[in-house]
């Protein structure tokens, strides 16, 4: 078993674990998620250790990383249900699962022929998958009814010297934040249904779910990363009060590394802040009554190539500001919606 740290000499790691891999070795390696067992899903010889090494029956699946929806399409067979989650969800934290076309080694489908598929928002997997121009297994690095592990030395713990002589190589980044495993979707039939919960759950192809502040948060993270390379960015954020609205801009806000304190911009329509690399604007327009108030502060000045915003109530901005902004920047339009008093639909 040998051990490299990503970050010494990255090309020289990516390519080393690949070649372990094409010759069907077993490798840890970092997720967007938890650290996964990484093998090609077609060398027999890889499957075979890493069954042996999960200890599990070959019923059970596992699913797969891809590149991009092209290489999903040499394993899976995608309904217009799948087409919509591709589309709306990958990147991402979740696992979509659709029928196979049986070009795996056995035990990686399930019983009845399905096959989940992963597109990480990771660059690490990418990475490796672009330079094997194949998938990996991205099951989550532990044995059968364990806890996933978030880093390498959690990970070797609890294993007997047999166990640890069946990996080949690790890959060790350090230790991951805490994300739980991702949502699994089966979308083989019309309705989506949740077969595991992840940090984000699906309502729809176009919706996530709610219960909490930080299940907020996490959507808002996941958005981010998915536009980030849309600058200018303007994030329309509508729905009932109290719904998660200025939750979501906080976390925007300190993702793009404003330091501060993020205050409620409701008295003086706007808040400017610093980021990394150009500007965080939180507006909130529930007091704006005409055109005109939005013409005093020049509203769209205000955006410039580095900015990034979250406006709530844009639906007090009126159609023509609203035409005006979108011929200058990037918008996702975000509509918050109880479902129930714990509940809250995020649709965007």
């Amino acid at each position: 078993m040998k051990i490299l740290e990503i970050t010494k000499d990255y090309q020289k790691v990516m390519k080393e674990t690949a070649k372990v891999i094409l010759a069907g070795g077993l490798v840890v390696f970092p997720s967007d998620t938890v650290y996964i067992l990484a093998v090609d899903p077609t060398n027999e010889r890889g499957v075979k250790k890493l069954l042996d090494f999960k200890n599990r029956w070959t019923g059970k699946a596992i699913s797969i990383a891809v590149l991009d929806k092209k290489m999903a399409q040499d394993f899976v067979i995608l309904n217009e249900n799948s087409e919509n989650i591709y589309k709306n969800l990958l990147p991402g934290p979740f696992t979509i699962v659709s029928e196979g076309k049986h070009k795996v080694v056995k035990g990686i489908e399930a019983e009845n022929g399905t096959l989940g598929i992963r597109i990480p928002n990771n660059k690490y997997i990418m990475d490796l998958v672009e330079i094997l121009g194949k998938p990996i297994t991205a099951t989550s690095a532990n044995l059968s009814g364990r806890t996933p592990n978030y880093s390498v030395e959690s990970f070797l713990r609890p294993l007997s010297n047999k166990k640890k002589e069946m990996i080949d190589l690790i890959v060790d980044v350090g230790k991951l934040p805490k994300n739980k495993p991702s949502t699994v979707i089966d979308a083989t039939e019309s309705e989506i249904k949740i077969l595991r919960r992840g940090d984000l759950i699906a309502g729809k192809s176009t919706s996530l779910i709610s219960k909490s502040e930080k299940e907020t948060e996490k959507i808002a993270e996941f958005l981010l990363k998915k536009n980030i390379n849309k600058k200018p960015l303007v994030f329309l954020l509508s729905g009932d009060l109290g719904c998660g609205k200025t939750v979501f801009s906080r976390k925007i806000g300190h993702l793009l590394g404003v330091k501060e304190k993020i205050t409620s911009p409701t008295f003086v329509i706007y808040n400017e802040y610093k980021t990394n690399d150009g500007i965080f604007l939180h507006m909130d327009l529930y007091k704006i009554t005409t055109e005109r108030d939005l013409e005093e502060i020049e509203f769209t000045n205000l955006f410039d190539k580095n900015t990034v915003a979250c406006i709530e109530w844009p639906e007090n901005m009126g159609e023509k500001n609203l035409e005006k902004l979108k011929k200058l920047v990037n918008i996702v339009s975000i509509n918050f919606e109880y479902i129930d008093q714990n509940t809250r639909e995020i649709k965007y």
